[in-house]
C-alpha cells in the first residue's frame, strides 16, 4: 500500500502549449530507451498524437511539477472502461530525486478516485528495473509478465484495494 506522505509533486492538466514541452521529454534517450517505441517522433507526428489525446475524453495527460512549480515531466492515462493505463516520463535531469515514484502515486490517486477506475496498469519493460522499481514505491504490485511485440514487460497493477 502506498504511504500517505505529502506529495514531492503536483499533476496540473496539460495544454496545448505544453505539446513541444511533452515531445522534447517524449524524444530524450532514456525516454526512448524505456519506451516500447524507441524511435525518435518528429514533431508534425507527435503534435497531432498529442492534439488527439487533448481531445479524447478517455484520455489525460497531466505536466508533473515539483513543489517549487517546475516542470519536471508528465503523466498520461488512458481510461478503458473500469481500468486506466498509466504512462510518464521525466525530465533526465530531474530522476533519481523521487519525482518518479510521487507522479505514479498521484496519477494513479486520480484515476482512482476522480476517474473511479478499479485498477491502474502498466506496462514497464522488464529491463527498466529504475520504473519497476518506481512502480513498487508508488504501490503497484507485478501482476505477471506480457509481450509488447518482441518486448517483455512486467504487468504492474494497483487497484483501489491499494
Amino acid at each position: 500500500m502506498p504511504d500517505k506522505m505529502p506529495s514531492l509533486v503536483h499533476l496540473r492538466p496539460a495544454l496545448k502549449e505544453d505539446c513541444r514541452r511533452i515531445w522534447q521529454w517524449r524524444n530524450q534517450s532514456t525516454s526512448r530507451k524505456g519506451s516500447f517505441n524507441t524511435h525518435e517522433l518528429d514533431y508534425q507526428e507527435h503534435e497531432r498524437w498529442f492534439l488527439t489525446k487533448l481531445a479524447d475524453p478517455r484520455s489525460r495527460i497531466f505536466i508533473v511539477t515539483n513543489l517549487r512549480g517546475r516542470e519536471v515531466g508528465y503523466l498520461r492515462l488512458d481510461i478503458m472502461g473500469q481500468e486506466a493505463e498509466i504512462s510518464i516520463a521525466l525530465d533526465d535531469g530531474q530522476m533519481g530525486k523521487g519525482y518518479g515514484a510521487a507522479a505514479i502515486r498521484a496519477g494513479a490517486d486520480h484515476a482512482l478516485t476522480v476517474e473511479h477506475v478499479c485498477r491502474v496498469v502498466a506496462r514497464v519493460r522488464r529491463d527498466n528495473p529504475a520504473s519497476v522499481a518506481a512502480f513498487s514505491r508508488a504501490g503497484f504490485a507485478l501482476r505477471g509478465y506480457v509481450r509488447t511485440g518482441n518486448i517483455e514487460a512486467c504487468e504492474m497493477i494497483r487497484d483501489v484495494n491499494g
